[in-house]
């Protein structure tokens, strides 16, 4: 089982260079970051995964923002990763896990 140690690993490395990459101004790095925090906090499962999973909207935030071009400022950034933030928080604290893993629940089985 040492290969999903392997994966979640690389998911998450994958994921904070993706991340800085996208702060230093490029941002469709942001939507690698979203997708990288996300596959790492699955395969870290029930540990830290249930606390990570809230990070992986930040970056989906972020990336909804550039992308649909709605941010021009800084404040603008501030406020997207605030948003992101406020919904990781409210997916962590209130939704069942089953519905914060459900796509890859349907893989698990």
């Amino acid at each position: 089982m040492a290969i999903f140690s392997v994966i979640a690993f690389s998911a998450l490395a994958i994921a904070i260079v993706t991340f800085l990459l996208a702060v230093i101004g490029r941002p469709r790095f942001y939507w690698i970051s979203a997708i990288s925090i996300y596959v790492f906090s699955f395969m870290a499962g029930f540990s830290i995964g249930q606390l990570t999973v809230g990070l992986t909207f930040i970056p989906l935030a972020l990336a909804i923002g550039f992308s649909s071009g709605r941010i021009n400022r800084r404040a603008h950034t501030y406020w997207f990763a605030g948003v992101g933030a406020l919904i990781g928080i409210v997916a962590v604290v209130f939704v069942d896990d089953y519905w914060t893993f459900w796509p890859f629940w349907l893989f698990s089985w």
